[in-house]
């Protein structure tokens, strides 16, 4: 499953922990481990200084992979 930190047009986060939770109570109904990759191609840049309370990283245990790229850096700000 991926989730989306900072949407190219509107910039809204998707709920890392949201999902990551729900994402639990699926394994435990069925046995499936499902990771999380997070598309943090805008917000990974911004998250960090501007919500640092705000958990989506590796701190999540389901999160698995992190993309953030350079070239996303322009509109994040």
């Amino acid at each position: 499953v991926f989730v989306i930190l900072g949407s190219t047009y509107t910039g809204t986060f998707e709920d890392v922990q949201a999902m990551s939770d729900e994402l639990d109570k699926y394994e435990a109904q069925t046995g499936i481990h499902v990771p999380i990759h997070v598309d943090a191609a805008s917000g990974g840049f911004v998250a960090p200084f501007a919500y640092p309370k705000y958990t989506w990283d590796f701190k999540i245990p389901r999160v698995q992979s992190i993309n953030a790229s350079g070239h996303k850096y322009g509109m994040s700000s």
